[in-house]
């Protein structure tokens, strides 16, 4: 998703900023503090340079690329850095006049910061997987976690307001709150794992897995559900499990994200050169249909006209005219209906494909059904799959009515595994296997499916009717 400039850069770049000098001025106030350890100085201080030094290169990125993924991810770096500069504060800010209820305020905080970035690293992983348009299941469930982060980040502030003076319940329903995220965790990393299967969901998942590793093992040292495995510093520091796991997913993070660029510029130059593609068929069919349909009608204007002598004759030349005329639109028809973008989803392909059987089968007598599947939702196809599609569906349709001499006709159009499934089966005449793809019109068909990756499958007996089916990926 590319930021709009200049509002959401700008506003993108405001909020970075802001987050920024807090950060700064955090680390500062905690590191030049009375109260500061030795061991907790050397820890803050290596969390803290790594991070941000992630960080200026991530604006540098967004800078430059202007991605909504970088900026998530620059945010959830300075909201995490936020609440480990919170927690290693553990107190050193006391005698601070500048920051009134400090104390009262940082545990809470912390914690909403905590699960801030829970949340943005959600955000972060639907950019960076770009599942809104190529995985829309996967997209869902993760927008759903989302929401259940808000959730549970509203929950945190209602247990701070309602049981501020109660600190046993207040403290149990924020330990409950904080132990909702290691299954939550666990759900985001399996269905990341098995739902995005390409290179940059297995990175994301390594990445996640050690951010829950670490943070789940700092979780139990921390509340004494196990012991610590040594007691000479820092494993004796629970943050010190907690940050190995996250500067281990920085390091992989930015390892990848040059592999990702250059896959995506790779992506880029495809859908360039697919855009070329749907230009250069929307040029050949003008030529073709429009062009050769328009110099038809020239001519038979001019037969008419030759012959107004003979109204008969001229009333030939003008109804087939007008028959060419009414193809010159439904051609444009198809043509503004396939480059027009609020056609894109696969709602609108569906309602179109079954008027269109209704209109040719109706005029045969043909009696079909048509079954279509529902609650498609955020399904789209992009300009050249959908025009494909529909292309080889009118084919088919077309050589039903034309050829098979059918009376019962039935069109089943399935979604399964992130594929099209269209079936088309008639009980007509059929033909013989050694007219399969002889025709242009079938070798035409044939030859769009394979440009998508898609099989298409006749199955054909005289006298025993035909049944076409056609899977094609949503996703390629």
């Amino acid at each position: 998703m590319k930021l709009t400039f200049p509002y959401k850069v700008w506003g993108s770049s405001f909020l970075i900023l802001v987050f920024f000098l807090l950060d700064t001025i955090l680390l500062y106030l905690s590191l030049t503090s009375e109260k500061a350890t030795a061991h907790n100085l050397y820890l803050q201080l290596g969390i803290s340079t790594i991070f941000y030094i992630m960080a200026i290169v991530s604006i540098i990125q967004f800078a430059f690329f202007r991605e909504a993924t970088y900026f998530y991810y620059i945010m959830y770096l300075l909201f995490y850095l936020c609440y480990f500069t919170l927690i290693f504060s553990n107190n050193s800010i006391i005698n601070n006049n500048t920051i009134p209820y400090f104390i009262e305020l940082r545990p809470i905080a912390s914690f909403i910061l905590l699960l801030s970035s829970y949340l943005i690293y959600t955000l972060f992983a639907i950019e960076f997987l770009k599942v809104k348009s190529k995985n829309t299941k996967l997209y869902k469930k993760l927008n759903l976690l989302c929401k259940i982060y808000i959730f549970l980040i509203i929950c945190m502030v209602i247990s701070y307001i309602f049981f501020k003076e109660n600190n046993d319940t207040g403290g149990l329903i924020r330990l409950i709150i904080l132990s909702s995220c290691i299954p939550l965790g666990i759900f985001g990393i399996i269905l990341i794992f098995t739902k995005a299967k390409n290179i940059f969901g297995y990175i994301l998942t390594l990445g996640s897995t050690f951010i829950f590793i670490g943070s789940v093992t700092g979780f139990l040292f921390s509340f004494g559900i196990v012991p610590y495995p040594s007691h000479t510093f820092p494993f004796s520091d629970w943050l010190f499990y907690t940050m190995l796991g996250a500067v281990i997913e920085v390091i992989i993070f930015f390892s990848s994200f040059a592999y990702r660029n250059k896959i995506l510029a790779t992506e880029e130059q495809i859908a360039k050169e697919k855009l070329q593609h749907i230009r250069d068929e929307i040029s050949r069919d003008l030529h073709d249909d429009v062009g050769a349909s328009l110099s038809n009608i020239n001519i038979l204007n001019e037969l008419a006209k030759r012959n107004t002598h003979n109204p008969e004759k001229a009333t030939e030349y003008l109804t087939k005219a007008g028959e060419d005329i009414q193809n010159v639109s439904e051609s444009l028809h198809d043509i503004v209906w396939n480059i027009n973008s609020k056609y894109d989803d696969i709602d609108n392909l569906f309602v179109r494909m079954k008027r269109y059987a209704a209109d040719m089968m109706g005029g045969k007598n043909i009696d079909f059904e048509i079954e279509l599947p529902k609650n498609l939702g955020l399904v789209k196809l992009e300009i050249d799959k959908r025009k494909d599609l529909y292309f080889i569906f009118k084919e088919t349709v077309n050589n039903l009515v034309k050829y098979s001499k059918a009376t019962k006709a039935s069109i089943i159009i399935k979604l399964e595994n992130d594929k099209l499934l269209l079936t088309v089966t008639d009980n007509g005449i059929g033909f013989s296997d050694e007219k399969l793809f002889s025709g242009n019109g079938l070798y035409n068909m044939q030859h769009r499916a394979k440009y998508h990756q898609a099989k298409l499958k006749v199955q054909t007996k005289l006298d025993q009717g035909t049944s076409i089916t056609l899977e094609m990926p949503l996703n390629t």
